[in-house]
């Protein structure tokens, strides 16, 4: 692959070439229509690309997909990037106008869906199988030929629009080789081959650029879960004796609650918790109950996986970890000086892989970057072992009285609560503080407890600026299509 990333030409196409050449006939993926091996993952990755092309897709062209988790999708995103076109997946779970919202934003030529996700019948300009029985739909948008999805980045792959949880969304542009940086350097931590397994249960439109393009790069078996109950995914790790799982804490929470204690996660060797952070006490009692310890990562869009916790100290799992091999990790005050260690401030990253531009409004990564650093936007300390632990994001910082809270400390504490699912908490305007901590939580199916006996669990755990003022009890909260609850509006 070396060479092949020397050439002027380099595609992450390349990634499944090398794949199917050097492990034709092992499992690529599995998902509801069967498993396909990585021959017939390419030979069925060609036809789509051929049928791409037909349509007069060219290099800088752009193509949308919108498709559920699957085979689908990843086939056709590889065959966009076959034929030279800039990717820009669309999350399976928006809603038609937050999708009409980015595709406005961000035009393209093509669009590429599943049937869940189809347009008017009357528009489609083409029907498309896939071995094993999935259909997908081609849409020509109308857009001109002379116009370029991103005419400023020349190798541009992907275009991703961040989560949004607290500003607007950002269309991130990731170029080939900047991926192929990133999949490299993540995996001198994950250390994925051949012989791994790797269920999936994250929506392949946010978590694609490391993760699924690093499995297939190690021609690792990616077994796609439709159905999200824990049974289900119980079953899965057992059936497909899975050794990877990469998930979020609320998978694992859900998990812990639906799974007997047992040896039905015998097979696993590696479970990486990711999208939001990790509570100490989930990973206490899933290693109690299945002894697997959690290992908590640091993904970001704009930068790959810089950062993993592997020092398999189940009493630090709160903490993100340390950088891996081919980055640096800094903490940084307002005006962008180094901090002792255990001090908190701006965790900034840098390495390889980083990203090439935002789109809308466009700007160049070297515009972007402090000093070669990307600012994350998370507040974070460095211990003097290198050990980074986050404490929240910036912007959604609560000021009571001037003393600073972070809201996901506080969730960290409600969630350790055995009756509350999960929960979210803000900051609400105060006339004499400033500003008051409130919190919105689900509680466990059929369980009735009162504000004050949370506040109460809350007091015993936490300083008194940080005790939520106010507790409502909700069905759901609104999350983002990566997991992370909205802080937008509250």
């Amino acid at each position: 692959m070396k060479k092949i990333m020397d050439s002027d030409s380099f595609s992450i196409f390349s990634v499944l070439v090398h794949s199917a050449e050097k492990w034709p006939d092992r499992p690529a993926i599995v998902d509801e229509h069967g498993t396909l091996d990585y021959r017939t993952l390419l030979k069925e990755t060609e036809k789509t690309a051929d049928v791409l092309a037909g349509h007069g897709l060219r290099k800088g062209d752009g193509v949308g997909v919108q498709s559920r988790n699957g085979r689908g999708f990843i086939i056709a995103v590889f065959a966009a990037v076959r034929c030279g076109a800039t990717v820009m997946p669309i999350a399976h779970s928006l809603v038609p106008a937050e999708s009409k919202m980015i595709l406005d934003r961000t035009p393209v030529h093509v669009l590429i869906t599943d049937r869940e996700c189809s347009r008017d019948s009357a528009t489609r300009g083409k029907e498309v199988a896939i071995n094993g029985g999935q259909v997908f739909h081609l849409y020509e948008t109308g857009l001109s030929r002379d116009r370029r999805i991103v005419d400023r980045v020349p190798d541009a792959a992907f275009v991703r629009y961040t989560s949004g949880t607290t500003g607007a969304e950002k269309g991130v542009v990731l170029s080939h080789r900047g991926v192929y940086e990133r999949i490299l350097a993540a995996n001198r931590g994950l250390c994925l081959n051949e012989d791994d397994s790797v269920l999936f249960v994250l929506p392949m439109a946010y978590h694609f650029y490391v993760s699924i393009i690093l499995y297939l790069h190690a021609g690792a078996a990616i077994v796609i879960a439709g159905d999200h109950t824990a049974a289900a995914l119980g079953e899965m790790i057992s059936r497909h004796r899975v050794t990877f799982l990469y998930a979020s804490p609320f998978h694992y929470r859900m998990l812990l609650a639906a799974r007997p204690p047992g040896k039905d996660l015998e097979t696993l060797t590696m479970a990486v918790s990711t999208s939001t952070g990790l509570s100490p006490d989930i990973a206490q009692k899933f290693y109690t109950a299945f002894g697997r310890k959690i290992t908590q990562a640091y993904g970001i869009i704009e930068v790959g996986l810089p950062i993993i916790n592997l020092d398999g100290n189940i009493h630090n799992a709160h903490a993100i970890g340390r950088a891996l091999p081919d980055y640096e990790v800094g903490i940084l005050d307002d005006d962008g000086s180094w901090l002792k260690p255990g001090t908190v401030g701006h965790l900034a990253v840098r390495g390889p892989g980083m990203f090439s531009a935002y789109l809308d409004p466009f700007r160049r990564r070297e515009e972007v970057l402090r000093k070669g650093w990307f600012m994350t936007g998370d507040m974070a300390s460095l211990e003097a072992d290198g050990t980074v632990t986050v404490c929240g994001r910036k912007k959604s910082m609560i000021n009571v009285c001037g003393e600073k809270v972070f809201p996901e400390e506080v969730e960290t504490v409600l969630n350790e609560h055995h009756q509350v699912v999960e929960s979210f908490v803000y900051g609400a305007s105060h006339p004499r503080m400033g500003e008051t901590v409130h919190a919105r939580v689900v509680l466990a199916e059929g369980v009735r407890i009162s504000p004050e006996e949370l506040i109460g669990f809350a007091r015993a755990r936490l300083s008194p600026f940080k005790i939520p003022q106010q507790i409502y009890f909700v069905e759901q909260i609104e999350k983002t299509g990566t997991g992370k609850a909205y802080r937008r509006g509250v």
